[in-house]
């Protein structure tokens, strides 16, 4: 009997928080020894007997296979040939307002800027991508270990009921009950792995690294965020970094399509009520040189195709100056629509905030609930080489102290996200990033 709980105390949960980082540990029991070793050749470790992936190698992996950044690449490259394409056509093309010249040049940068600046918010989301299943296929295995160990405490707890079922000591029914329990926590065994080979299926084809071959990080960091001034001038700042050139581009078409924009292109109400007066114009010529008896048939024909091509510039006028104001409308549409979406990617940022806060809140009290729970493993421990307590008991006190560690990893790696959605709402409110 000695000689089993040695091995079931090696479950007892361990937590060390060093600089800002939570490691829920795992002491190796003499059945399966943790072993970590270096390759200086490789500089890469050894777990287990098999190499270990971090996740910034996983990261690395993603990111130089993703083919929507390697589109982004191919984007900012286009853009860069067409910038320099409208320098040219520029240069080229007579009085060419000095206007129209630096309203080119400046869209043209905010458009090769917003493209850049969207490489980088797909690589962030990416990032956020492979972090999330590396850390969702460790802790799927770090369940997995905990209720095999549970299942082997249970079938042990089995073999017990069966001999007090031939001494008396037990029911069948309670006998059965307890094979019941076994059964359903083997099928959820069997649903998790299975879940678990889904779940290294899609992380090979998003890293292309087939974890099965590999030794993960179990280490996770906890860092508070820390957030200097008021969270919503925080919140304001990092929503003007993302809708940085949205807006810069809003402004300049603003900027641009003004009354100077007007006069220089014959869009204004003047020109069209100069346009409509040069029809009555026309028509009085027109209408002169049919009473006048020396006039040719070509001096008539010449007369009305000065009054068909007045009023096709005055529809022509219309026409520009309605192109004008719709497009006015549609920048004034687009700066309301900035600033409908400013608002509410702060009312998510804020909701997110407050999550972040309860989260802290709740990793601090599950670090007290394993600090509180060492100690009574302990207790539990001398009170079981005392004889005061059963093997069962112990056995089930320690494997069930796993749940704890598993739940604190699972807090911070909420709030590790959380804290990244606060910190870049791309992640949160990008398309990408659903």
């Amino acid at each position: 009997m000695r000689k089993n709980i040695n091995k079931i105390i090696a479950f007892a949960i361990g937590i060390s928080v060093m600089s800002g980082s939570v490691v829920p540990a795992l002491a190796a029991d003499s059945t399966q020894q943790t072993t970590t070793s270096t390759s200086t050749a490789t500089n890469s470790q050894i777990v287990n007997g098999k190499q270990l992936l971090t996740l910034d190698e996983a990261i690395k992996s993603a990111i130089s296979i993703d083919e929507g950044l390697a589109l982004d690449e191919k984007k900012i490259s286009y853009q860069d040939k067409v910038n320099d394409l409208q320098d040219k056509i520029n240069d080229e093309t007579p009085n060419t307002s000095s206007d129209k010249e630096d309203y080119d040049k400046d869209s043209a940068e905010a458009k090769l800027n917003m493209a850049k600046q969207q490489r980088d918010f797909d690589e962030d989301i990416l990032i956020q991508k492979v972090t999330d299943k590396y850390n969702a296929i460790v802790t799927s295995q770090m369940k997995i270990d905990k209720a095999a160990k549970d299942l082997d405490v249970k079938s042990k707890n089995l073999q017990n009921a069966k001999l007090k079922q031939s001494l008396g000591m037990t029911t069948t029914i309670d006998l059965k009950a307890t094979e019941l329990s076994i059964e359903n926590d083997q099928n959820t065994q069997k649903l998790s792995e299975n879940t678990l080979k889904d779940a290294q299926y899609s992380f090979k084809v998003l890293t292309s690294k087939d974890v099965t071959q590999y030794s993960l990080e179990q280490d996770i960091k906890f860092e508070p965020l820390k957030i200097d001034g008021s969270i919503d001038g925080y919140l304001d700042n990092v929503i003007d970094s993302y809708l940085k050139y949205s807006e810069e581009i809003v402004k300049l078409n603003k900027d641009y399509y003004d009354k100077d924009y007007e006069d220089d292109n014959n869009v204004s109400t003047s020109k069209i009520d100069s346009a409509k007066d040069n029809i009555g114009t026309t028509e009085s010529k027109l209408e002169q040189v049919k009473k006048d008896p020396t006039a040719t048939p070509d001096d008539i024909a010449k007369a009305k195709k000065d009054v068909e091509d007045a009023e096709k510039s005055y529809l022509t006028s219309l026409g520009n100056r309605m192109a004008f104001l719709q497009t006015k409308l549609g920048n004034y549409q687009k700066e309301e629509s900035l600033n409908q979406e400013k608002k509410q990617f702060k009312d998510g940022l804020k909701t997110y905030y407050t999550n972040l806060l309860a989260s802290e809140d709740k990793i601090n009290y599950d670090k007290k609930q394993i600090e509180l729970n060492n100690e009574k493993l302990k207790n539990a421990k001398l009170q079981y080489d005392l004889g005061m307590l059963t093997e069962t008991d112990y056995n089930t006190q320690v494997v069930s102290a796993r749940d704890l560690d598993i739940q604190l990893r699972s807090e911070v790696i909420n709030y590790n996200d959380l804290k990244e959605k606060v910190q870049k709402p791309w992640i949160a409110f990008s398309s990408n990033g659903q």
